[in-house]
């Protein structure tokens, strides 16, 4: 009679299980194409039950003894294979179930006083002077709920100036306002403090046109936001890049578009206005702004800021960037040729225009330059595969798109039927600088820059011809 084998049921039993529960949650991911998965099925499950077989029997013979022991040691390698297996799809499957639709947006604004002033909380500021823009949301200033002596300047400069030389007790400013005054004068953050924030919050409706990626050429808008924290908070557009891709060439085009960018914002009328001004309006703005500058439907976005690119670059470890000037900034130094940098040097190099004389012409260049650098760095296989959770906690929370789970997954699942190396194209629109008065701010002269209708009228083609490539 042969005797009860407990432990090698019991571990036959989990190996099944554990097997199953691997199978139907990279079912429900779907990103494995069907001809494979079929295969991949099969051969788990041939391998379990071959395995279970030893496991099951009991026998004296001296040869299945010894299958059976490999059986153990096979047994448990699956179930730790498999278990970690587990472990990494729920964590995609988590993550690609929060990716950040922008659903709502949410727009900042500042009570600001001096950091030597007695004011400790609003309700200090009671029947003293508050001073603010003249184009400031009026539901903002019902939120207020304070008695105070308001008044209006028609320049944001001057909000700065009338703190200073205290002919106001307090200002109230928005995001956008806060960090242009904040690049502009390098003491603001030093010599003054947030009292008080307020935070309007609106409903957003994607407004994109979806197509089928999985053999349809598609844009994508990447936008890079001004700003670290939330990704939902309306302020400035510093990054304005288009990738086109075309997934029946295996071809990738980057069309970079300055900040400064003097167009007609989408729905305003009257001034112009910089196109980094499109953010301040909402993701929708950008998105139609950009359509009208270029005669394209936007299918899809993401949305960056500057924690999304600190983050990720950190957690990727260095990355490499071309330099073709030698500065020194905030304490990255870059020389010229090959940088090895992190994620606050990477940050760094991609916003720097100062530094020069083609300004915000150059500074596009500079951000394809960390956006490539990402890329090969992701692109090495070993570097995925080790840092997998690691990449996707440095990013979830810190990027939107309005691609969903099902956008993602056709496309992957595309890709592996025929896994081919993408080739990563770029151009940039230009023009030349002007001080000019935008919808923005239409009292005061800001440095803009007239698109050059030759260099939009190649993008224009540039996008067409990598678009309809067979």
């Amino acid at each position: 009679m042969k005797k009860k084998n407990i432990i090698g049921i019991i571990a036959g039993i989990l190996l099944f299980i554990v097997t199953t529960i691997f199978i139907v949650i990279l079912k429900k991911i779907d990103v494995i194409p069907d001809k494979y998965f079929m295969l991949l099925v099969a051969t788990c499950y041939i391998v379990t039950i071959i395995t279970d077989i030893f496991l099951f029997i009991s026998s004296d013979n001296i040869v299945f003894k010894l299958f059976k022991g490999l059986a153990y040691i096979v047994t448990i390698l699956m179930i730790v294979g498999y278990s970690c297996g587990i472990y990494y799809l729920n964590k995609t499957t988590h993550f690609m179930n929060n990716l950040n639709t922008i659903k709502k947006e949410i727009t900042s604004y500042y009570i600001i006083v001096m950091k030597e002033s007695k004011y400790d909380e609003i309700s200090d500021l009671y029947g003293k002077n508050l001073t603010y823009y003249e184009g400031t949301s009026q539901e903002v200033l019902s939120k207020i709920r304070l008695e105070l002596n308001y008044s209006t300047v028609k320049n944001i400069d001057s909000l700065k100036d009338r703190l200073y030389t205290a002919k106001t007790d307090s200002i109230l400013v928005s995001d956008p306002i806060k960090e242009d005054l904040e690049e502009k004068y390098t003491d603001f953050s030093e010599r003054t403090r947030v009292l008080k924030t307020i935070d309007i919050t609106k409903d957003v409706e994607d407004i994109t046109k979806k197509v089928s990626i999985k053999n349809t050429s598609f844009n994508v808008l990447i936008s890079g936001m001004d700003s670290y924290g939330t990704i939902n908070k309306t302020t400035r557009n510093d990054v304005n890049m288009i990738a086109t891709i075309n997934p029946n060439t295996n071809k990738v085009l980057l069309t970079s578009i300055p900040r400064d960018y003097y167009v007609q914002l989408h729905g305003k009328t009257g001034y112009k206005d910089k196109l980094t001004h499109a953010g301040i309006y909402g993701i929708n703005t950008v998105v139609q702004t950009i359509e009208d500058l270029f005669g394209i439907d936007i299918n899809y976005y993401v949305r960056v800021n500057f924690t999304t690119v600190e983050s990720l670059v950190n957690t990727i470890g260095p990355i490499e960037i071309y330099s073709d000037k030698a500065m020194s900034l905030d304490g990255c130094k870059y020389v010229v040729g090959t940088n090895t940098v992190n994620g606050k040097c990477a940050l760094r190099f991609a916003r720097e225009r100062h530094s020069y004389v083609e300004g915000d012409n150059h500074r596009i260049k500079n951000q394809q330059e960390v956006i490539k650098g990402i890329f090969n760095k992701l692109s090495k296989s070993a570097m995925v595969v080790t840092d997998y959770t690691s990449i996707l906690d440095s990013l979830d929370g810190k990027f939107a798109t309005n691609m969903d789970m099902k956008d993602i997954t056709a496309f992957i699942k595309y890709e592996l039927e025929d896994i081919t190396k993408y080739e990563i194209l770029d151009t940039q629109v230009t023009g030349t600088g002007s001080m000019e008065l935008t919808y923005s701010y239409p009292h005061q002269k800001l440095y803009v820059m007239f698109p050059s209708e030759q260099s939009v009228e190649s993008a224009k083609e540039y996008i067409n011809k990598i678009s309809n490539e067979k």
